[in-house]
């Protein structure tokens, strides 16, 4: 019985010794699945580069806006329509502002927008914010009545 063990396992011996490497269809494949996990892995990141990107302008942008609107309400800029302003900071910021009368309400409507100026693969970002103030004219008008 041992001889048989010892022939047995002498031949498969000699089966496994006439392979050496890896076959050329083997390196191919593995080549294509490495490629196409490489592929898969970038389109991931570009991905969560672009989101990444999109988040940041888009926190910029409210930033932006709730700042122009303050200065706006504090009357560090003129309360006024304008258009296409940039900041003085970054011209790829622009502002709009709008002012609305809302009749007798005696209420103006202030809406201000910032949009962000795209170049090369950079994402488009733009923010809105609108609200409601007392008309200051009418307390300048008051005042001027209780001087008389």
């Amino acid at each position: 019985m041992r001889l048989l063990g010892r022939a047995s396992f002498g031949n498969r011996r000699r089966r496994s010794s006439r392979r050496h490497g890896l076959s050329l269809l083997e390196i191919l494949v593995s080549t294509a699945i490495l490629l196409a996990s490489l592929t898969a892995i970038m389109q991931v990141l570009n991905v969560g580069h672009n989101s990444r990107l999109s988040a940041v302008l888009d926190a910029e942008a409210i930033l932006r806006c709730e700042s122009v609107m303050g200065e706006l309400l504090a009357g560090v800029r003129p309360l006024a329509s304008s258009s296409a302003e940039p900041f003085e900071d970054n011209p790829k910021w622009m502002w709009n502002a709008g002012i609305s009368d809302q009749g007798s309400t005696s209420l103006l409507q202030v809406e201000v927008v910032v949009e962000h100026s795209p170049t090369g693969d950079q994402v488009n970002s733009s923010y809105s914010l609108t609200r409601y103030v007392r008309d200051p004219q009418i307390f300048l008008d008051a005042g001027e009545g209780d001087d008389e």
